[in-house]
C-alpha cells in the first residue's frame, strides 16, 4: 500500500509526517496498513473557485519534487470559464517544467489533457464514480460493507484505460466494485476518511456573502472569496448517526470504520484527508 496526502494548508519541508497515517483522525490509524508517502494532492475536486493560482500550484509542485513525491493536481467539474482556467494553469505549470499528475472530474478536462498535455499523467477523479453514496443507506448494507461486484463498472474502466488514464480515484461508495480487481492496469486509489454525499454549484457558504434575496443568483454568477478555507462545519442529520460536514459547496460524511476492510483489498493507494475539503 502507498499513500497520498491532501492537506488543508500548503506544507513546508518539515511538516509532512513521516507516517502518513498520522494525518487522519486517530481512530483510523490502527485500521490502515503501513506504507510510504508517495504523492501530495492539492487543488479542488468540487469547486472551481478553489482552483489554485499558478504561483501556488508551482510552489506545491516544487515542494513535492523536493521530497521525491508525485505532485497531484485535483480539478473539479468545469464550466467553460473554469475549463479555460484549468487550461491556463496547466500551460503555466508545464512551461515552468512542472509535470503534475492531474485528477479530472470533467470530460472536458480529460479532453484537454489528451489534446494539449499528453505527457501529464491522467487520473479519473471521485466524481467519475456515480455509485450510490447516501450515508443513510449504510444501515441497510450487509454488515456495513460493499459487495464489490465490479461488473457494472468494467466497461467504464476499459474506456478510461484506452483513453490513457493511469488511475481511478474513488470514495468508499456503498455499492463497491468501481475500483475493480486490478485486472486493467489502472492504479486503484481510495480517498479516506471523508466521502462526499452531495455537491453542486449552489454553495450555501458563498450565498451567505450576499444580501437576502440575492444569495444563490449571485453565488452562481460571481467568483468566490472562499470562506470555506477556514475549515469544514459540522452538519449533523437526525436520520443518520454518521458524522457529516459542510465544506463549501460539498457535503461530506465519515465512512464507518466497519466498512473499511472491504475496500482496502481493492486499493493500491490511499489518499488521506486531514479534514473535509472541497
Amino acid at each position: 500500500m502507498e499513500y497520498g496526502l491532501r492537506l488543508p494548508h500548503a506544507p513546508d519541508l518539515h511538516t509532512l509526517p513521516a507516517d502518513p497515517r498520522t494525518a487522519c483522525p486517530a481512530p483510523w490509524r490502527a485500521l490502515l496498513p503501513p506504507g510510504p508517502l508517495t504523492a501530495l494532492y492539492f487543488g479542488s475536486e468540487f469547486c472551481e473557485d478553489r482552483l489554485p493560482d499558478a504561483d501556488e500550484a508551482l510552489a506545491l509542485c516544487r515542494h513535492a519534487q523536493q521530497r521525491g513525491l508525485e505532485a497531484t493536481l485535483l480539478t473539479p467539474l468545469a464550466t467553460p470559464d473554469a475549463l479555460q482556467r484549468v487550461q491556463a494553469l496547466l500551460a503555466q505549470l508545464v512551461a515552468q517544467g512542472a509535470q503534475p499528475a492531474v485528477v479530472f472530474n470533467d470530460w472536458g478536462v480529460l479532453g484537454l489533457l489528451r489534446e494539449q498535455h499528453p505527457t501529464l499523467a491522467r487520473r479519473a477523479g471521485r466524481l467519475m464514480n456515480r455509485s450510490l453514496r447516501d450515508p443513510r443507506a449504510y444501515q441497510d448494507a450487509p454488515q456495513g460493507r460493499a459487495s464489490h461486484d465490479g461488473r457494472r463498472f468494467a466497461r467504464l474502466r476499459r474506456f478510461l484505460a484506452e483513453a490513457g488514464v493511469a488511475a481511478l480515484e474513488s470514495d468508499a461508495d456503498l455499492e463497491g466494485g468501481f475500483l475493480g480487481d486490478g485486472d486493467d492496469a489502472l492504479q486503484r486509489t481510495l480517498h479516506l476518511p471523508y466521502t462526499f454525499a452531495a455537491s453542486g454549484r449552489n454553495c450555501p457558504l458563498k450565498a451567505l456573502l450576499y444580501r437576502d434575496g440575492n444569495g444563490f443568483s449571485k453565488a452562481i454568477a460571481e467568483r468566490c472569496t472562499a470562506p470555506c478555507r477556514s475549515g469544514p462545519l459540522p452538519a449533523p442529520r437526525s436520520d443518520t448517526a454518521l458524522p457529516q460536514w459542510r465544506a463549501g459547496n460539498t457535503l461530506f460524511y465519515e465512512v464507518p470504520p466497519a466498512a473499511l476492510a472491504g475496500f482496502l483489498a481493492h486499493a493500491d493507494r490511499i489518499v488521506l484527508h486531514e479534514e473535509a475539503m472541497p
